[in-house]
């Protein structure tokens, strides 16, 4: 057998070895690294062990061990980065290939690091390396047809995926592929990297993009930023944040340093790959195996193009100034996401929007509806030209008759026809308005390139060198977009003014005072707004007053409607000033939030309401609130000194609490194990209760509870932690107990009294006696 000196680790590994063999695992002959990968200052003796193995073989270039490579007998002492990728065989059985990426004195770094192990010959090799040009290649066309870059197979690669802090959070064979169209050209390719089931993971299983993007992926893309690379090298990263909240799928992104067998490879923008299961995790209740994707012009990716060719055959024959038309046409399209595609590609100016767009519909259900994908942006924010700030795009991209490239006939095409129904136009231009004012503005854009900015600064030297770059040709493109985003707005907003005969800009100034916000043309909601709209189109503003608040009138006008129409035909700045007000129940403080159970694998999570006063209370439309979630109430009443269960699951609520008689199911969040606000509303938004909590991280289940319904459940002291199941339905333990005391001292001074008055008696009787 096999045996290297063992330690600590290595025994542990015999014994998961051995639970997994108990367990019928396929794989027993697992590589054991010590110690792991990770970064070092100084030189390591790295050891291997397999239980079970007579043999192990092992790599440091990157190639995958066999047993042809070097035989381990013995510790490997490293002192530069490497990969080290092992086999173990039993007898002429071998196991999985496993790998651990070992760094030694790298810079310190806030970027994720992404190490590759392969082949060499995969990549380099000077006649099927698929990262050189190859003897193929027709060195005539600038493109080079025919280059081994433009290879499309396959090749599995050992894929270790650090955190910024270090942590590793990958640690497998991944297949790995060339990726992108022309920007293979650059010397950094872009990669596309895929998990499966053959590899031996099906997800990247880590919030590589943080809490509000997706938490597993089988694919990824580590991006050269394709035509920006030499530029910024984060330029449709930019602007993919720029309208991060817009009603668009847009690709979650995060930058990395990436080696390649221990090579330092450069920084890398980590991106979604945009494929049926990117769509699938960014739109609720999606069936990746049920859509219809498409590219460019009606290309198939996924399911069948005949819906949109019909789409297509519609607006050839019909046009939409005809009411009923346009109506036809938002049942087979998202209206409203296309034009904020549209706006979005015409305020980055980005030349090469016809020939990159995606496009996908649900095609399970006949009312599925089409909607684009912004992705690919980096021919936009002045990548080729200084002055692109000042190019009329709105033309551009409505041009009925521009070049095959870049932007042919159809893919003008649907924004054309929109524009001839009226109702479209008037929200395409204020819609368009609305973002130069927020999103776009030139101080939220500057702002973010700022962010940007500074976020690369202290990482890219370190790229720029490892490519011959220039450090100051750098800075000049981080300039050129800083003045894109300083000058763009006002230049499109007289574009807008000429195409759409605007009537003139006016200053136009929105407010809310605290307690509320404006809805700004059904789309923006703002507490602040100070920009430009036009003349000649009218402009809708609704007073939204915050939970615990209401609308409390217009400054210019305290008479008028939560809702406005306002017409800036006048030459003047406009200001609107909406105010809003303290807004209270009366039965504030006695309809309470009385038990709260934020962790029971048994139950999910569920809340206690009580209700204090003497008359029955309608909860209908009532609403309970946390941080980022609300849940209406159903139609229900609530008695006098009674209790109402609000939980996530009714049935499963009742299946372990079958004495609880209230019980309203279908609260559509779950509640912070650690930390919560909750608010309670009635159906007009005014406060009803409130009640936030911190505690320290439970084992167990465990459920906070009010000690007495007369206390102030706002005070944190007058809530205590009770492991186990809770009591609802039904008098917290607290007051249970504290009436059981009541009553015991109650009965205690009876009995004392009456024992003093038997005594006394007892007394006057021995004393009578004696007198006798």
């Amino acid at each position: 057998m096999f045996h290297p000196q063992r330690t600590f680790v290595t025994l542990v590994a015999t014994l998961i070895v051995a639970l997994l063999r108990a367990q019928g695992a396929t794989d027993s002959l697992e590589v054991f690294f010590e110690p792991p990968g990770g970064f070092y200052n100084s030189e390591q003796a790295i050891e291997l062990y397999a239980p079970g193995a007579t043999a192990i073989y092992y790599t440091l270039d990157g190639s995958a061990p066999t047993r042809q490579s070097q035989a381990y007998a013995g510790e490997i002492r490293l002192s530069e980065t490497a990969v080290v990728r092992a086999i173990a065989f039993a007898n002429d059985q071998p196991g999985s290939r496993y790998g651990q990426s070992y760094f030694f004195r790298e810079e310190s770094t806030a970027f994720p690091i992404v190490s590759i192990g392969i082949s060499p010959g995969i990549l380099f090799h000077p006649s099927r390396g698929i990262f050189v040009q190859g003897s193929n290649a027709v060195d005539s066309l600038w493109y080079k047809p025919g280059a081994n870059f433009w290879s499309r197979r396959e090749y599995p690669a050992h894929i270790d995926l650090f955190t910024a802090e270090g942590e590793l959070v990958h640690n497998h064979l991944t297949g790995l592929r060339l990726f992108g169209g022309m920007s293979r050209l650059f010397p950094q390719k872009s990669l596309a990297l895929v998990t499966r089931k053959r590899y031996g993971k099906s997800r990247f299983k880590h919030p590589i993009f943080g809490k509000k993007a997706p938490k597993s992926f089988k694919f990824l893309v580590l991006r050269n930023s394709g035509s920006d690379f030499g530029k910024s090298h984060f330029r449709d990263a930019f602007m993919t944040e720029l309208v991060r909240d817009w009603d668009l799928e847009t690709q979650a992104y995060q930058p990395a340093h990436v080696y390649i067998n221990g090579n330092y490879w450069g920084i890398y923008n980590l991106r979604e790959k945009v494929n049926r299961y990117f769509v699938a995790s960014h739109a609720d209740e999606v069936d990746r195996d049920s859509i219809d994707l498409l590219e460019h012009y009606a290309v198939r990716k996924r399911g069948s193009r005949r819906h949109y060719q019909s789409l297509l055959d519609f607006l050839e024959r019909y046009d939409l100034d005809v009411q009923g038309n346009y109506e036809y046409l938002e049942s087979l399209m998202e209206v409203d996401n296309f034009m904020y595609h549209q706006i979005a590609q015409i305020y980055f100016n980005n030349q090469d929007a016809g020939g990159n767009i995606k496009y996908w519909r649900p095609n399970n259900t006949p009312e599925g509806r089409w909607r684009w994908i912004l992705y690919d942006t980096d021919w936009g924010y002045g990548s080729h030209s200084e002055q692109a700030y000042r190019h009329n795009s709105l033309a551009f991209h409505t041009d009925p008759a521009g070049p095959h490239w870049p932007n042919p006939p159809w893919s003008t095409l649907l924004l054309r026809k929109l524009l001839q129904n009226e109702g479209f136009r008037h929200r395409f231009v204020n819609a368009f308005m609305d973002k130069l004012n927020t999103s776009f503005s030139s101080e939220q854009a500057t702002g973010l390139l700022t962010e940007f900015y500074a976020q690369y600064r202290p990482e890219i030297g370190r790229h720029l060198q490892r490519w011959r770059l220039s450090e100051s040709y750098w800075e000049e493109q981080v300039d050129i977009m800083r003045d894109f985003a300083a000058k763009r707005p006002e230049y499109l907003r007289s574009y807008l003014d000429d195409y759409f005969d605007g009537g003139g800009a006016r200053a136009v100034l929105v407010e809310a005072s605290p307690g509320g916000k404006v809805l700004v043309n059904q789309q923006e909601e703002v507490e602040r707004l100070d920009g430009y709209y036009f003349a000649n189109y009218p402009i809708q503003l609704r007073a939204i007053p915050r939970y615990g608040y209401r609308f409390a009138g217009w400054a210019h006008d305290e008479l008028a409607d939560r809702e406005i129409t306002a017409d800036l035909k006048a030459k003047r700045r406009y200001v609107f000033r909406a105010r809003f007000e303290p807004f209270t129940h009366p039965l504030m403080d006695q309809v309470m939030i009385n038990e709260v159970c934020p962790k029971s694998k048994r139950t999910d999570d569920w809340i206690e309401i009580y209700n204090n006063s003497d008359e029955t209370v309608d909860l209908t439309n009532w609403t309970l609130t946390d941080a980022r979630n609300e849940f209406r109430f159903p139609t229900v009443a609530l008695l006098p000194n009674d209790y109402l269960i609000l939980c996530r699951n009714a049935e499963k609520f009742r299946a372990v609490h079958p004495d609880a008689y209230n019980v309203v199911g279908g609260m559509g969040f779950g509640l912070n194990k650690r930390q919560e606000n909750l608010g309670l509303y009635d159906g007009l938004g005014a406060t009803v209760d409130s009640f936030a909590y911190e505690v320290p991280l439970q084992d167990t289940a465990f459920t906070l509870s009010l000690l007495l319904p007369t206390v102030d459940n706002a005070e944190a002291e007058n809530w205590e932690l009770r492991p186990g199941r809770g009591t609802p339905n039904a008098a917290n333990p607290y007051y249970v107990e504290s009436r059981v005391r009541i009553e015991q001292a109650q009965w205690l001074r009876l009995g004392l009294a009456a024992g003093v008055l038997i005594l006394g008696l007892l007394a006057l009787y021995w004393r009578r006696q004696q007198l006798a």
